[in-house]
């Protein structure tokens, strides 16, 4: 049977960030959250049928949105349907998204009951005055409740989400919150640059002037300094954004950077599966009514060309930080990878944007700050 990666969405917030374009609602009351988790559970089942005996799950990631914002019980609800309907591997890694304050004994014991055995915890900040500019509904107090209750619990691989270069944060304060996180020893911490994206309030703010963008020196400052305490601490940076322990690095999320099967369940759920990118509808009402046969759940399907995969094999392949093999490129598609980009990679490689280390083509430190740049060169 092939490996899958199953992605499960669940569009509930406390409450949306002020920098938040996800697909997800904040203030659903319970009886809403309730009919979507019918709705999920159904389909789950259905694309069990379709897919559950062609592939094994070796990885499984509720995301959102806030999934802790569930009950023990709605959560036990989606894992048990999940298994049933998918075979999984006997180290499947399974994780949940949480926010600072949404988690309590019952969930976190429903959740490793039912398999769950990764828990990744959304801090992004750990100042409370940062965390009020976020939009955030946690207090630094509430995160480290989490994160301890977590331990307590018996959980043994978490991840913290930190967040930098956001307005209002200089480099003392993000070097404050990275040396308190690796302080706590987490087996995982993803460090994002905050990009406003185009109809959040941060981004009006950024517009109006009433907030004032962090300059690009200033983040790839931050950046840097992130690279070098981590590696100080023992933490492999092993994808652009991404560092771990030795062992544990998120198997889910390097499906989507090696091409690699998921099936994304839930509203608005991404797919790739067989050669063919596909998505779910983004409209609850929609959602809703395909879980009672009266529409359908996919929204959009896209077959990959040949030209398809070898753009996304190498645009995605080089956010890793071992890159590209040219041998493992030329094993996928019967072609030396320089019969194709050639010119390309030779140019790059003269920028200081591209390196070799033996068969791999990689990332330079320079090339990662403008990594978006290297990857159109492929598109």
């Amino acid at each position: 049977m092939q490996k899958l990666g199953l992605y499960v969405h669940i569009p509930f917030c406390e409450r949306k960030c002020f920098y938040c374009d996800f697909l997800s609602f904040g203030g659903a009351d319970a009886s809403a959250r309730e009919a979507y988790v019918r709705a999920l559970v159904a389909e789950i089942a259905l694309q069990g049928e379709l897919y559950g005996g062609a592939f094994c799950a070796d990885s499984a990631f509720l995301g959102g949105g806030t999934p802790s914002l569930l009950s023990a019980e709605q959560l036990t609800r989606i894992l048990r349907e999940l298994f049933r309907s998918f075979s999984r591997t006997r180290d499947c890694e399974t994780t949940m998204e949480a926010n600072p304050g949404s988690l309590d004994a019952r969930k976190l014991e429903a959740a490793l009951s039912q398999g769950m055995n990764r828990l990744s915890i959304g801090a992004q900040s750990l100042s409370d005055e940062l965390l009020r500019k976020l939009g955030r509904v946690h207090t630094h107090a509430d995160f480290l409740a989490t994160y301890e209750a977590a331990r307590r619990a018996g959980f043994s691989n978490i991840n913290l989400d930190l967040m930098f270069a956001f307005p209002g944060q200089t480099l003392a304060d993000w070097r404050e919150t990275l040396a308190e996180a690796i302080d706590l020893r987490p087996e995982h911490i993803s460090f994002y640059s905050l990009q406003a994206e185009e109809g959040t309030p941060m981004w009006e703010a950024l517009r109006d002037g009433r907030l004032v963008a962090t300059d690009e020196d200033t983040d790839r400052e931050m950046y840097r300094f992130a690279v070098r305490a981590l590696a100080d601490a023992g933490y492999e940076r092993y994808e652009i954004s991404n560092a771990a322990k030795p062992g544990f690095r998120c198997r889910h999320n390097l499906k989507y950077w090696s091409m690699d099967a998921y099936l994304g369940l839930g509203l608005g759920a991404h797919s790739y599966a067989d050669g063919v990118r596909f998505s779910n509808v983004e409209s609850l009402e929609a959602y809703l009514a395909a879980a009672e046969g009266r529409a359908p759940f996919r929204a959009q399907a896209h077959v990959n060309s040949r030209e398809d995969r070898i753009s996304e094999y190498m645009f995605l392949g080089l956010r890793r930080a071992e890159g590209i093999s040219e041998a493992d490129y030329a094993r996928e598609f019967g072609e030396d990878v320089r019969a194709r980009f050639g010119g390309e990679i030779d140019r790059l490689i003269g920028e200081g944007l591209l390196e070799r280390c033996g068969d791999a083509l990689r990332l330079t430190p320079q090339g990662i700050d403008v990594s978006n740049r290297v990857f159109v060169a492929f598109v």
